[in-house]
Formats: C-alpha cells, structure tokens, sequence
C-alpha cells in the first residue's frame, strides 16, 4: 500500500446533495405504513438510529414482531412509494452540488456518499445531482444500520481505492443533526448545509454552516474556493 494518505469527502444526500427529504420522508413512512405497524412513532428524531434499516428494526421490535425486521419487504414498498412521490414531489440538486464535486475532485480529494436513506432511492437521488452511484463509493442503509457504520464503512472503502491504509483529513458534509453528531463521535471535520431551521441548529452546536455549494465555494474554508485563473498581461507594443 502507498503511504500517501487521501483527503475524503464524505456526502450524504437528502437535504444535502438534493433537495429530497419531503419526497424521502413521504415514501419512507407510507413504506413502514404497509407493515401495518399498531403504534407507529413517525417523530423520525425519536429513533435510536436515524436511518431508514434502523428505524425499521425498532418499530419492528415495538410491534412485538418475531424475529429480523422484514428489510427486503421494505425495500419493495419503498420504492413504489418513492416513484410516486418524486412524481408528486419533484427535487433538484442543491445549487452549486454539480461544480463542488467537480472542484473537489480536481483538487484530488476522494469522494463518497453515506446515507441513511435505502440504496434505491439513493441512487436516482445522486442521479439528479449529475452522480452515477454505480460508479462511486456509495453506503446505504440498505448495507448497514447506524450512521456510525454506514459513514464508517465509506471512509474504509475510500482508503482501499486510494491504496492506503488509514485516511489524511477526512471531512463530512451535511444538513442534519445527526450528520454532524455522526462526524463528532468517529473524529472527522463537519461542514454542514442547511437552510434556516436546520442550518441554525447546527450553528446551535457550533458547527460551521453554509446555505449551499454556491456558498461553500465564494465564502467557505479556502481549500473549497476555486482560484480564478490569472488573466494574461498583453505584451508591450512599439
């Protein structure tokens, strides 16, 4: 293995690559619906993991439920309930994802995406902000459980691409609470991206926090900001 260490970006996606988390939460609970659950806690924050496979297994285990959490069956209902509510619920990229990734990479950082949400629509998600998920380093809740895990197991794969053993900086970036309690537990920088209520939760808890990408790359850190190139001085005439 090399010992150079990769600089890794750590993306998740709703909220923070797309504007998706109305859509995200529509499918997800209309999902979880389906299993006919008797008291169904839809306070998302009251979990003890704020992930999609998480949730599931905790209300699983309310309900009195025999043995593992039916996640296959999850993953069927979801993706019907999400078809119908991106076309209910339209998204966009978060202004200024497209270029920020382009920046990051030519700047030779490694990049990966970490979601709570299941792989299925994580996919088209990273597919409206110009991503092919297939191609990139992608962990899902479809994979693994607590955010821990699933942010965790990107930065693994991560090093095992760039051919090194252990990361340089790792950074992550996000627009929830938990994205940013999830950084503090392993040791990684925080960026968050948040609009007003949630932008001003995460400043709450001293995080530095910025409207979108647009922003990340006029005002933020200086490693995030394209240099513009130097205009040519004309030559001297006469």
């Amino acid at each position: 293995m090399t010992q150079t260490r990769p600089n890794i970006a750590i993306f998740d996606i709703d909220g923070t690559l797309t504007d998706s988390v109305r859509a995200h939460q529509i499918a997800f609970e209309a999902a979880l619906r389906d299993f006919n659950f008797p008291a169904l806690r839809t306070d998302w924050g009251s979990y003890r993991h704020h992930s999609d496979s998480a949730i599931l297994a905790e209300a699983w285990t309310e309900a009195g439920r025999e043995g593992a959490a039916d996640l296959a069956r999850l993953e069927e209902s979801y993706a019907r309930h999400y078809r119908a509510a991106v076309t209910d619920e339209p998204f966009e990229e978060i202004p200024g994802t497209r270029a920020f990734l382009e920046h990051l990479r030519a700047h030779g950082w490694v990049l990966a995406f970490a979601t709570g949400s299941l792989r299925s629509g994580a996919l088209h998600k990273l597919a409206v902000a110009g991503v092919d998920g297939n191609a990139e380093i992608l962990v899902t809740a479809s994979e693994l459980e607590t955010r821990e895990q699933i942010v965790g197991r990107a930065v693994d794969l991560a090093c095992e691409i760039a051919g090194a053993a252990v990361p340089g900086r790792v950074i992550s970036i996000g627009d929830g609470v938990w994205d940013l309690k999830t950084a503090r537990n392993l040791g990684y920088e925080f960026l968050g991206i948040g609009f007003t209520g949630k932008g001003a939760k995460l400043k709450e808890m001293g995080a530095s926090v910025h409207h979108d990408f647009n922003e990340v790359m006029s005002h933020g850190p200086e490693e995030f900001r394209p240099r513009a190139e130097p205009h040519p001085v004309p030559a001297e005439t006469g």
